[in-house]
């Protein structure tokens, strides 16, 4: 991207030049380390956009993106202290929270909508699965265990009035659920971009639904987080990141063609299958009415220890 353009998209971060004006002169070019990391899901990319398009730079941050290939390992850094800042899913931080892990939500990710859902249900093109009683007795993977993923599928079990225990979930990788389906290994798998669309091209599945709106209409599918004691003892970078973080969003909902480059680039894959899958939607903010109903469903169907409050969960202002 041209110097000339760059500047055309950073028109409106009135935060950020909010932030280097009231820096003293010779602190504008000092910039604050910081060090960032998520895994290769579109959900994520507000890091990757930030990076690559300045935001963070522009906020007065030098930031160090680190690669995670699981939501576990980037947590581990988070609490090991190589990593200040972290981007997964809003449940998996809530569920490390209600079993008393340091962690604290410090600004959103992607919301989970009808026009861009997290994940999708998908089957066999030629297999015999039409409807939500075809799944009872049958093995759905997913990427990880006890996300919002498969908490979503239980619920819609239950919408559709079946047991939502009435199937099995196990874990399996983005890139090998297409061969499992083939192999009758599962019968079924949840996946979000960009794997879905690289499946979905790739392999003989189709889907068969959108679970995700049986947890809410509308709730907060990612979020960034960090520790306690890190946020509490730099709230000036925590303000810095943030300021960089919702123009990296507003940025990314408004920018598909240049950020599908972006993405391209971290995930390894091409910018036409990019250009062409369902793209993430990214939160203007913390509001309780996209987390609370994530906790409550999440504490119903027994993936949260106890009942949760939003309060509990992300940093106080």
């Amino acid at each position: 991207m041209t110097g000339h353009s760059r500047k055309a998209f950073l028109g409106g971060t009135t935060a950020a030049l909010a932030l280097a004006a009231a820096a003293p002169a010779g602190a504008q070019t000092a910039l604050q380390k910081l060090r960032i990391g998520s895994g290769p899901a579109d959900a994520y990319a507000e890091g990757w956009y930030g990076v690559d398009m300045g935001f963070f730079k522009d906020a007065g941050l030098d930031v160090d993106y680190q690669p995670f290939n699981s939501g576990s390992i980037a947590t581990a850094a988070i609490l090991g202290g190589s990593c200040d800042i972290a981007c997964g899913t809003t449940l998996s931080t809530a569920i490390a929270v209600a079993k008393n892990v340091p962690l604290v939500i410090v600004a959103p990710a992607a919301v989970n909508t009808a026009k861009g859902p997290q994940a999708l249900l998908c089957v066999r093109k030629d297999g015999p699965i039409h409807t939500a009683k075809d799944m009872v007795g049958k093995t759905i993977g997913v990427n990880v265990l006890g996300t919002s993923v498969d908490l979503a599928i239980q619920a819609w079990l239950v919408k559709n009035g079946l047991d939502a225990k009435s199937v099995k979930f196990v874990e399996v990788l983005a890139a090998e659920v297409g061969t499992a389906i083939d192999r009758g290994t599962i019968d079924a798998f949840a996946q979000g971009e960009p794997a879905l669309s690289d499946a979905l091209r790739r392999n003989n599945v189709r889907v068969l639904a959108d679970p995700m709106p049986a947890i809410a209409p509308n709730f907060l599918y990612a979020a960034w987080y960090s520790t306690p004691t890190f946020a509490k003892a730099n709230p000036d970078i925590i303000k810095r990141f943030q300021t960089a973080i919702y123009q990296a969003g507003r940025w990314g909902n408004a920018n598909h063609a240049a950020s599908a480059v972006i993405v391209a680039k971290y995930t390894k894959l091409p910018v036409a299958d990019i250009s062409t899958m369902m793209r993430a939607e990214f939160s203007d903010g913390i509001h309780v009415d996209q987390i609370q109903p994530l906790l409550d469903t999440a504490t119903k169907f027994g993936f949260l220890p106890r009942p949760m409050t939003t309060a509990e969960l992300v940093l106080k202002a």
